[in-house]
């Protein structure tokens, strides 16, 4: 399914290198890709082409008699020995397939390199889980299928493309001849897929599930995937007759310390880098000293994949079933809850640096360094909460990640792993009240303020005695305050956190209750002293290069200038909002910027911009769980009459229509948009569209083919033959890995509603 473009690679590899190697973890379709070229590709050798499977081969004595069987080479004394194979080959142009090589490395390598000295025309293309180490050998990563981003808007139409999803189709289908895909069980599906890494062997393991078990039902069961996953095909090879198999294969042909850093490295969920190996990994018995040849042969061996950043860091991780059989032999050995221990103290470690060093000019380096980290994280939280010696650990890490919480829309994690520390009785209570306060005011910004205040009454109960602790608890106590309709009392308690906060020398508390103070300040119409707020807020983050908080007081000053009617200032200091958050990639932050440029855009009659930007915001509180708006200035019913007085600029069927739109743009290409200095109206940004794999050509007779034109109306249409419409068709329905047309109109038909053109003039019925 699919692998267009690994076949293109293959046979570029092959013109400039006498050497290539398939490479890739187990079940990822290395064999299947090779010998689907040799189909494609091999007649195009003039002397033959020739595929020796190796998978059953024990003995490296018996490679050679294995290979002269796939030449189909009999006869004489030694029929067998490399020379002889050499003399077969000679000057012949040909390609000979090593299929399956990692457990003969040593003896393949010597074939190969014997054969490629004496033969001069003769190429070679191999499959094996680690390279062979040969000089001009060029390596080929075959990478898991391609899945959906999400699963949550799946629809048939939208997820066919993907070969994940096409090879549980096809597979489901061959299982169960009756089953399809549905807008019912689309989501489930790209779940499952997505699940399951996009792996070949693990999906079709799975789909042949289908002839007990709905897509949904079969992903609830993958708690032990590698249990479930072991309905095979019986003429498959006995690896891949199961998961279990073909990843113990991988293992046996590891060494002992490839072995015992394989499983001692499973305990991070979302990957690692070599240091944080050796503080988890490393011991007396795994040296820290041969981590990084350690790894490197895991990468080799397809046990890591290795990802590379944009700022040349590079992570290594494990699919989901090498990682899961990974921490079965850990458990084995007894190290499973060590392991788990110190991963867990070097997530906590990793949160208190995070917390002393955030509020400064490395915020937006660590908000980088701990968003690859997040399964990690709550890989610790979850190990610390399990027990109650521990919840103090875990409830202390929670809360000393609230900026991260915040600045990745999180809040909903966020209360769950303080609340679950705070209900186990965790923490001195100094820790308590302030973790109290962190959740108080999550609720607040989520609008759950019944259980706010429940909270705050703990808390207030633990902070009597305790400035720094009420400090924390007057802020969300003044954000309830406004929503309760009393903004200046709100004012008043805000600047009492403010003073609290700044005699204990807590900045980043400060900065906090300085930003919610302008804000109380201003629903209170005490306009200088909002404005006042929020430039000393914004003055004192700039002392030590905060940006987070800076952002929003920067917001606070853009609302004074709206207030004003001064909107070009007003415009300029929310987009300068946006700038910074998205510096630090906070999307809450970016959305307050998007919200209030949609007012701005309100003020000055641009119902167009205004509807866009309102929903592109209103998508992001959603995403984050947020009932009402998360813009801090737009918390009383004064929003609701902006939206209304853009429902009388626009109508509301155009309104609803464009506010639907902006809130399935991308965020990136929403704040694009708000960026955007035309001061007219322009056309909304349409929807994104996925590059299509197609020709030119292709796309035209794919528009025809979504017109229900036959293959004879299109050669008609595009003065072709009818034999050369037929082959199109056939390289559409391959390169989009579908079966029928009615695939390929569905296809069409959802690219024109994402926004996609025609892909040229459309040709007019004769």
């Amino acid at each position: 399914m699919g692998r267009r473009q690994l076949l293109t690679d293959v046979r570029q590899h092959l013109a400039s290198s006498r050497v290539v190697t398939l490479v890739g973890p187990g079940g990822v379709g290395k064999t299947r890709v090779a010998l689907r070229f040799t189909e494609v590709e091999g007649r195009g050798y003039r002397d033959g082409c020739w595929v020796a499977p190796l998978a059953e081969l024990a003995e490296p004595e018996l490679l050679s008699p294995t290979v002269a069987d796939a030449l189909d080479l009999h006869g004489g004394d030694q029929p067998r020995r490399v020379e002889t194979l050499a003399d077969h080959l000679a000057d012949r142009t040909a390609l000979l397939v090593l299929d399956n090589c990692e457990h003969l490395l040593s003896a393949v390598s010597d074939l190969v390199e014997g054969l490629r000295a004496a033969c001069p025309n003769l190429r070679f293309l191999l499959t094996s889980r680690s390279p062979l180490g040969l000089s001009g050998e060029d390596l080929i990563l075959v990478p898991p299928l391609s899945v959906p981003d999400a699963a949550s808007a799946a629809t048939p139409e939208t997820i066919t493309h993907h070969e994940a999803v096409n090879l549980f189709m096809d597979r489901a289908t061959s299982a169960r001849s009756d089953f399809r895909l549905t807008s019912a069980n689309a989501p489930a599906v790209v779940g499952l897929c997505r699940d399951l890494d996009g792996l070949p062997l693990a999906i079709e393991l799975a789909a042949a599930r289908v002839r007990a078990l709905s897509p949904q039902e079969i992903r609830d069961s993958l708690v032990d995937r590698l249990e479930v996953l072991n309905l095979g095909y019986r003429d498959a090879h006995e690896r891949h007759q199961s998961l279990r198999a073909c990843i113990d294969w991988s293992y046996q042909l590891c060494s002992v310390l490839e072995q015992r850093l394989w499983a001692r490295s499973a305990v991070f969920n979302s990957g690692y880098d070599l240091a944080a190996a050796a503080a988890v990994c490393g011991a007396d018995d795994l040296p820290a000293g041969e981590l990084l040849d350690l790894v490197s042969a895991l990468v080799d061996q397809s046990i890591l994949l290795a990802d590379e950043a944009a700022d040349g860091h590079t992570r290594y991780r494990m699919l989901g079933e090498i990682r899961q059989f990974g921490l079965e032999q850990a458990e084995k050995a007894g190290e499973l809850h060590g392991m788990q221990e110190r991963h867990a103290t070097w997530c906590a470690e990793l949160a208190s640096r995070f917390d002393d060093e955030a509020c400064g000019p490395r915020q937006a380096d660590w908000l980088r360094v701990l968003r690859p980290e997040h399964g990690n994280l709550r890989a610790a939280l979850e190990y610390y909460a399990a027990t109650a010696e521990a919840a103090e650990t875990g409830l202390m890490t929670a809360r000393r990640l609230d900026l991260y919480w915040s600045a990745s829309g999180l809040l909903d994690e966020a209360r769950h792993w303080l609340e679950m520390g705070l209900a186990r009785g965790a923490g001195t209570p100094h820790e308590r009240a302030i973790a109290l306060a962190v959740a108080a005011r999550f609720a607040v910004l989520q609008g759950d303020r019944v259980r706010a205040r429940q909270l705050l009454d703990e808390g207030n109960e633990l902070a009597t005695a305790d400035p720094r602790a009420l400090g924390w608890l007057l802020v969300p106590t003044a954000m309830l305050a406004v929503w309760d309709g009393t903004p200046a009392t709100a004012a008043e308690t805000a600047d009492s956190a403010v003073a609290l906060l700044r005699a204990a020398g807590d900045l980043a508390g400060e900065l906090l209750a300085l930003f919610v103070a302008g804000v109380c300040h201003g629903f209170a119409d005490n306009s200088a002293a909002a404005a006042d707020r929020h430039r000393t807020c914004i003055a004192r983050a700039d002392e030590v290069g905060e940006r987070h908080m800076k952002a929003l007081a920067v917001a606070g000053l853009g609302e004074h200038e709206l207030a004003a009617g001064r909107l070009d200032d007003a415009t300029a200091l929310f987009q300068e909002t946006i700038a910074l958050e998205r510096e630090l990639d906070d999307r809450m932050g970016m959305a307050v910027g998007l919200d209030s440029l949609g007012r701005v855009a309100i003020a000055q009659n641009r119902g167009d911009r205004a509807a866009l930007l309102l929903g592109a915001a209103e998508a992001i509180w959603d995403s984050v769980g947020m009932s009402e708006t998360g813009n801090p200035f737009a918390l009383v019913p004064s929003r609701s009459d902006g939206l209304e007085r853009a429902g009388e600029l626009l109508g509301t069927n155009r309104f609803r229509e464009l506010f639907r739109r902006g809130s399935q743009l991308g965020l990136a290409q929403a704040v694009s948009f708000a960026l955007e200095a035309n001061e007219d109206d322009a056309e909304p940004p349409p929807a994104p569209v996925e590059p299509s794999p197609l020709t030119r050509r292709e796309l035209e007779v794919a528009d025809l083919v979504a017109d229900g034109l036959s293959n004879p109306e299109i050669a008609t249409r595009l003065v072709i033959s009818v034999r050369t419409a037929q082959g199109h068709v056939e390289n559409i329905l391959r390169k989009l890995g579908f079966r029928s047309r009615a695939r390929i109109a569905a296809w069409v038909t959802e690219r024109r509603t994402r926004g996609a053109q025609p892909a040229g003039n459309r040709y007019p019925n004769p």
